[in-house]
C-alpha cells in the first residue's frame, strides 16, 4: 500500500484552514502543524498508487496551500 509524507507550506494566516481541509481527505492518516522549513506535515496512506496521486493533487489544489513536497515511504 503506497504511503507518503507530504510537507505543506501554506499562505500566511491559513494554517488552521489548510489543516482542517487536509484532515478531512480520505487516506490522510494525520496532519500536524510543525516548525522548520514547512508549515505542516501530513501522512497519506492510499491504495492503489493512483489514489495516492489523486489525494496529493487535491492537497496541492487547496487555495490555502502554497507548495508541497512529497516523500514516498519505501518500507
Amino acid at each position: 500500500m503506497p504511503k507518503a509524507f507530504v510537507m505543506i507550506n501554506v499562505h500566511p494566516g491559513k494554517e488552521q484552514e489548510a489543516q482542517e481541509e487536509v484532515r478531512k481527505m480520505p487516506g490522510v492518516q494525520f496532519v500536524h502543524q510543525v516548525t522548520g522549513a514547512h508549515d505542516m506535515i501530513a501522512f497519506v496512506d492510499a491504495d492503489p498508487y493512483e489514489e495516492l496521486a489523486v489525494i496529493i493533487s487535491k492537497i496541492r489544489k487547496l487555495d490555502s496551500v502554497r507548495v508541497t513536497d512529497t516523500e514516498l515511504v519505501l518500507r
